[in-house]
């Protein structure tokens, strides 16, 4: 499948500075936090392509939507898991199925998104087995895991609750580029 992506730019989504040990006193609310919405550009770099996407996510429990289009707001993908269904709908309509997104997105695109874990990561939640390095601030700054490194470049508060602004993930030759321009908590 291909996509017309235009590279990455810089992003002018600014973060604000939080006072020392915010995030940990927070963590068990984001731990509880599980419907939620955002809008956000994804950069994404492979040894075969370059370029950006807008993406729009809505957690909704254990379910998802998750939109991606290209910059004239044509979809490159609309991957969505239901009641433990997962279908992806592709730029030409058509519908597949899987039992995994991560594979089914890079099956029909070569982009090795970690689907199941971004709603976590996304959150500024790492896992109990992850390895963490934490800002000054004691959020998460760098998360290795499931061969992923996670840069957490940027938080912003929403809700009285400090959330990842900006993130870079990168997984053998995939770079992902986050930049998060809305939030909505409990949509």
């Amino acid at each position: 499948m291909c996509v017309a992506l235009l590279l990455l730019s810089g992003c002018a989504y600014r973060a604000q500075e939080a006072p020392a040990g915010s995030w940990q006193a927070q963590q068990s609310t984001l731990e509880q936090l599980r419907d939620w919405q955002l809008s956000a550009r994804l950069g994404i770099i492979t040894p075969d392509e370059r370029g950006s996407l807008s993406l729009f996510w809505r957690q909704e429990r254990d379910d998802y939507r998750m939109n991606l289009t290209n910059v004239v707001g044509k979809r490159a993908l609309d991957l969505s898991r239901r009641r433990g269904t997962i279908q992806l709908i592709d730029s030409e309509g058509q519908r597949h199925s899987a039992d995994n997104a991560r594979d089914l997105v890079y099956r029909l695109t070569g982009w090795d998104l970690p689907v199941e874990q971004l709603a976590h990561w996304i959150k500024g939640l790492p896992g109990e087995a992850d390895q963490v390095e934490y800002d000054a601030d004691g959020r998460p700054k760098t998360v290795r895991a499931h061969g992923w490194r996670l840069d957490y470049l940027g938080y912003t508060r929403i809700d009285g609750l400090w959330l990842p602004s900006r993130m870079d993930l990168s997984h053998n030759t995939t770079t992902l580029r986050l930049a998060i321009s809305q939030w909505e908590l409990n949509p």
